[in-house]
């Protein structure tokens, strides 16, 4: 008799444990639903366009290395615009292809890239070297791959740069347009890139921004003259918050909106490889631009989701049949609020919310590799260029 009443009680025990230990699963899950809830509150859309607006000659300026089939879905769209008074610069960095030709077949102005000052090539430079044919007042830096997304887009940035005084920069994160089922190994990262601008928070106007978006940079010529402008910012792998850095060290607006209806991108369509080569060269270095206080909650964030994945696990061990349907619904709530954030950034799929654990396993990888390249190889590789940070 006592050596199974000293059996009941060691199972007792483990049960009480047990139970212990998936109440602290379960609060930390919580936990990161509320700092979830916290680090990306709202978006930030543009001001609705006023009727009848004049703007000044605007030139967009594309850097492009290789880009010769992404251009044409860009400068489609480019020519579909309601508002026609812009010149299109596409800066040809390097490219092997047929980007040059493609371009000129638009009727954009094509000019080779050739060093300025001191950069080093990449696409700093290439900015830098596109702004010294800009005829216009305003500038406009788009990426190759992205797309507007209507006749209306183009009025409605150059109307929210307006509404601040065309003065300083306004950036556009695109809306990620989703084709193949690698793609959504994105979704974290994209997420990410929002929430760690500091702006999307419940608190809005309390943090600074972090930076702009490199994607859609909209500045008046004047300023990014008198800040130096993408020649001032090339010591920096991300070239897009250091400008913002310059901006805002003269006390001019910097402003960030989500993309959706306005404008989109397809990311790293060539594969997993460029994937995974393109988050390693951005994501380290971008954090460290977040305030600390929105990067706790991205990382309790983070790590709730991962104990609402073990909360099932454990409820199953309690043997409760109530406790392991709780948790279950837990799981699949923290799957749902991970899908809202991601429709938010991008047109991403269902299986986001059944698999989040995987995709947050998959970011965390990556962030580590990240770190690891940035701050013990001082390198990271991209397009074949090796770049020092």
């Amino acid at each position: 008799m006592g050596e199974e009443a000293a059996e009941v009680a060691i199972l007792t025990e483990g049960m009480v444990l047990m139970e212990i230990l998936y109440s602290i699963v379960q609060i930390l899950s919580l936990s990161g639903l509320l700092g979830g809830l916290l680090m990306f509150w709202s978006t930030i859309k543009l001001p609705v366009q006023e009727e009848n607006q004049s703007f000044p000659l605007l030139s967009i300026i594309i850097p492009a290395r290789n880009e010769a089939l992404r251009l044409p879905p860009l400068l489609q769209s480019l020519q579909m615009q309601s508002w026609t008074g812009f010149e299109v610069i596409v800066v040809d960095d390097g490219s092997s292809d047929q980007t040059s030709e493609v371009a000129l077949s638009y009727g954009a102005k094509v000019v080779k890239s050739k060093q300025v000052g001191r950069m080093k090539p990449g696409k700093a430079n290439a900015c830098a070297y596109g702004g010294r044919f800009a005829e216009g007042e305003w500038l406009l830096f788009l990426d190759a791959d992205v797309q507007l997304e209507d006749e209306k887009s183009l009025v409605k940035m150059l109307a929210g740069f307006s509404k601040q005084e065309c003065k300083g920069i306004l950036s556009i994160q695109p809306y990620h347009r989703i084709v193949k089922p690698y793609e959504n190994l994105s979704v974290l990262f994209n997420i990410i890139v929002l929430t760690g601008m500091n702006v999307f928070t419940v608190w809005k106007e309390r943090y600074r921004t972090a930076g702009s978006f490199g994607p859609c940079i909209l500045c008046d010529k004047e300023s990014y003259i008198s800040t130096g402008g993408h020649e001032a910012a090339e010591e920096s792998i991300m070239d897009d918050f250091a400008l913002s850095d310059l901006f805002l060290e003269r006390d001019l607006a910097v402003t960030n909106y989500v993309g959706r209806g306005i404008i989109n991108m397809r990311m790293y369509e060539e594969g997993r490889k460029q994937l995974i080569e393109g988050w390693t060269k951005n994501l380290a270095t971008a954090s460290q631009s977040t305030h600390r206080f929105v990067m706790f909650l991205i990382q309790l964030w983070i790590f709730g989701a991962l104990m609402a994945t073990v909360a099932p696990i454990l409820a199953f061990l309690t043997e409760s049949n109530v406790t392991f349907s709780w948790s279950v619904a837990i799981y699949l709530f923290y799957g749902a609020h991970v899908y809202f954030l991601a429709r938010r950034a991008g047109n991403f799929r269902i299986i986001v919310l059944f698999l989040y654990p995987f995709f947050v396993l998959f970011f965390t990888a990556v962030f580590l590799y990240s770190s690891f390249r940035t701050h013990v190889l001082h390198s990271v590789m991209w397009k074949g260029r090796k770049i020092n940070v």
